[in-house]
C-alpha cells in the first residue's frame, strides 16, 4: 500500500495493489506529482468516501475507471456549495454522464482485486460518508475518524448527532483494526478508544 498526501488540506489518497491491480481511494488535489507512481500499477476502481473537493479532485485523472460512492453523496457532484468547489470553480468539474459510478448503500460487501470490502456509512461529516473495511482487518475512515480526532461537521450536511452515532459504530470494531483516515496519520480502533475523546 501507498499513501499519498496532497494538496493545501494534506489530503491522504490510498493506492492499495496487489502487485500488478490497484485500487485508489480518495483521488484528492495536487495528485498530478503523484501519477507516474500509480500508474506503474493497472487501476481497476476509485473508492470515495465522501465528495467533499480535497477527496476528490483528483478524478480527472481515473475518468475511465469504476468509482464508488454512497448513494446518498451523490448530489456532490451536482452541487458545488456540498463539495465545496464554490469558492475554487464555482461548479463541479465532473459530468455525471461521464462517471462510471457505482452507487453504495450502507453494509454493501464488494470484491476488488482479491479484496472484500465492506462498506459502512458513517454520516456525520457528510450525510453520505462511507468507511471501507478491508478484509475484516484495515478500515479506510475517511473523514470520519482521524488519530485523536474526528471530522469537523459544520460544513452542509454535517450533523454532530449523526456523527456519534457513527463513532460508535467504529468504537465496536475489533480492537486491531487498523485505521488509515483522510487526514493526518494511521492509527488503531483500540488507540482511538483509550486517546479519543470522542470515542471514549
Amino acid at each position: 500500500m501507498e499513501t499519498y498526501t496532497n494538496g493545501p488540506f494534506m489530503e491522504n489518497t490510498y493506492l492499495i495493489n496487489n502487485g500488478t491491480d490497484a485500487i485508489v481511494i480518495d483521488p484528492g488535489e495536487g495528485l498530478d506529482s503523484y501519477m507516474d507512481d500509480i500508474n506503474k500499477y493497472d487501476v481497476k476502481a476509485i473508492l470515495l468516501t465522501h465528495g467533499h473537493i480535497d477527496h476528490i479532485d483528483g478524478l480527472h485523472h481515473f475518468l475511465d475507471k469504476d468509482v464508488y460512492i454512497c448513494e446518498s453523496e451523490l448530489d456532490f457532484f451536482k452541487d458545488p456549495h456540498k463539495s465545496l468547489y464554490a469558492e475554487k470553480l464555482g461548479y463541479v468539474p465532473f459530468e455525471l454522464s461521464k462517471l462510471k459510478l457505482h452507487l453504495l448503500k450502507d453494509n454493501d460487501s464488494i470484491n476488488l482485486i482479491g479484496f472484500n470490502i465492506k462498506c459502512l456509512h458513517t454520516p456525520g461529516h457528510t450525510i453520505g460518508s462511507m468507511c471501507y473495511l478491508f478484509n475484516n482487518s484495515i478500515l479506510f475512515s475517511g473523514d470520519t475518524l482521524f488519530q485523536v480526532g474526528v471530522g469537523r461537521t459544520d460544513f452542509e450536511t454535517g450533523d454532530m448527532s449523526s456523527l456519534v452515532k457513527s463513532l460508535e459504530r467504529l468504537k465496536n470494531l475489533p480492537d486491531k483494526t487498523i485505521v488509515y483516515p483522510g487526514h493526518g496519520v494511521a492509527t488503531t480502533i483500540s488507540f482511538e478508544k483509550k486517546y479519543n475523546p470522542f470515542l471514549r
